[in-house]
């Protein structure tokens, strides 16, 4: 006995440990996520300055900032279509069908449990109410 709890608090502190571990690599990879960001808007903002400096080598300003503008529709078009073709992946799926599994093996699990541990304190109940029944009504057991 005092060997397994002893196992399990060696498990607890190394998934203690592997947490921590996991949660800081997370934070990392959040940092650099963000900077990655931060420096794709800045490709982006300079992506919009060139198209603009081209297009008014060719045309009007006004003519230009509709140019610009139909590159970020066109690109946001992409982008929209992109993200309404994203269909459910297989580890999803799977995830989800365990999870039906086992809530309703769980459900089936709680409701057996309770009727075979409720079943000898209804008899119970039954027996004391077929002998308290004809008291009740004041009338004299047969």
């Amino acid at each position: 006995m005092l060997r397994t709890v002893s196992l399990i608090g060696m498990a607890a502190q190394a998934e203690g440990r592997l947490l921590k571990a996991q949660a800081a690599a997370t934070g990392v990879k959040i940092g650099m996520y963000a900077a990655a960001g931060v420096m794709g808007l800045a490709a982006f903002v300079m992506l919009h300055i060139l198209i603009w400096e081209v297009s008014l080598l060719y045309v009007r300003p006004v003519w230009a900032a509709v140019i610009v503008l139909a590159f970020d529709v066109v690109l946001a078009g992409v982008f929209l279509m992109l993200a309404s073709r994203n269909p459910e992946r297989r580890q999803e799926i799977e995830a989800r069908a365990v999870r039906d599994v086992a809530l309703t093996g769980a459900m089936q699990s709680a409701v057996r449990g309770f009727t075979t541990q409720a079943a000898p304190l209804m008899a119970l109940g039954g027996i004391a109410v077929a002998a308290l029944l004809p008291k009740l009504r004041g009338g004299r057991r047969a």
